[in-house]
């Protein structure tokens, strides 16, 4: 299939739920409502990437050969980026935290306590 519509980051928004998500990779754009079900890492995961370009969300996985080419048959567009349709950034985090999605404080916070407990410890260590 071939990408011929140009889809803006509004309209992608508006599709950012399990059952309706459409997701931005490598420039086009992908309704992968249909797979939630059937991802490897389920639904949940594709949901994080929702509402803005996921590009780097899935080149972090590492997805096959074979996961990009079933990818393939999800395209619908090209992405054309954009605006934003989304107020502010605590409208967006509700938004994410009601689809299921986004990363919350803990992405933030979880690797400062660990960065801290491993300073305690080598500073316990050294006495």
């Amino acid at each position: 299939m071939t990408a011929s519509r140009s889809i803006t980051l509004a309209e992608v928004e508006q599709h950012v739920a399990h059952g309706d998500l459409w997701l931005v990779i490598d420039g086009n754009v992908y309704d992968v409502s249909e797979y939630m079900d059937d991802h490897p890492g389920g639904g949940e995961i594709m949901l994080n990437a929702a509402g803005k370009d996921g590009t780097d969300d899935f080149e972090d996985v590492g997805h096959s050969p074979g996961a990009r080419e079933q990818l393939k048959k999800f395209l619908i567009g090209t992405y054309a980026g954009g605006e934003s349709t989304v107020k502010n950034k605590s409208e967006k985090g509700k938004n994410a935290l009601t689809t299921g999605g986004g990363s919350g404080a803990m992405t933030v916070l979880l690797p400062l306590i660990v960065v801290l407990l491993a300073v305690l410890a080598a500073m316990i260590g050294k006495k």
